[in-house]
């Protein structure tokens, strides 16, 4: 198993020059709520905290971060979508419309349901590619073989459709 997004959402890193410093647990949990729609109030309700009137608690608490890291890895947001959890251990099967649509039991499915649009489907983009050095990196300090990682296509969801689009796409009339 390869758990090293989970660790970019669950303690401070300090990473090569190349990569900067990271300070996440907090910082990661307020990225995933602000840029993915996502609220505090579900993870607040999920952990039994008030997340949504106090979010500075993440920032404050390491035990409540990490909770609700653990929580946001381990739950489903949205109706037809496994966890990143899911994923990973290989509990989520694709169905040919998954395959159709670039996702499997992949790093980058991984990626396609905790960052969603901010790196699926708009091909090699920086972000997803920062991800993907963090990710590699950490094999390396593991003692895991970048080889073991897969493929640059199950490392990426750059051409990955979403789960569940937010809407459909508009389609041209003729008239």
């Amino acid at each position: 198993m390869n758990y090293v997004l989970l660790f970019q959402c669950l303690r401070p890193l300090r990473l090569p020059a190349s990569f900067g410093t990271l300070s996440l647990t907090a910082e990661c949990f307020r990225w995933l709520c602000n840029h993915r729609n996502y609220s505090y109030g579900a993870a607040g309700d999920g952990i039994k905290v008030d997340l949504l009137h106090h979010p500075e608690y993440l920032e404050q608490n390491a035990t409540i971060a990490f909770q609700a890291a653990i929580w946001r890895w381990m739950t489903p947001i949205k109706k037809n979508q496994p966890s990143a959890q899911d994923i990973f251990v290989g509990n989520w099967k694709p169905t040919k419309n998954d395959t159709l649509a670039k996702r499997g039991n992949t790093f980058g499915t991984t990626m396609n349901v905790l960052y969603g649009e901010y790196t699926r489907g708009q091909g090699d983009i920086n972000p997803m590619n920062t991800i993907i050095s963090h990710y590699l990196y950490y094999l390396d300090l593991l003692g895991v073989g970048r080889e073991q990682a897969g493929l640059h296509d199950e490392l990426t969801c750059a051409e990955q459709e979403a789960f569940n689009p937010a809407s459909s796409p508009k389609t041209v009339t003729s008239s």
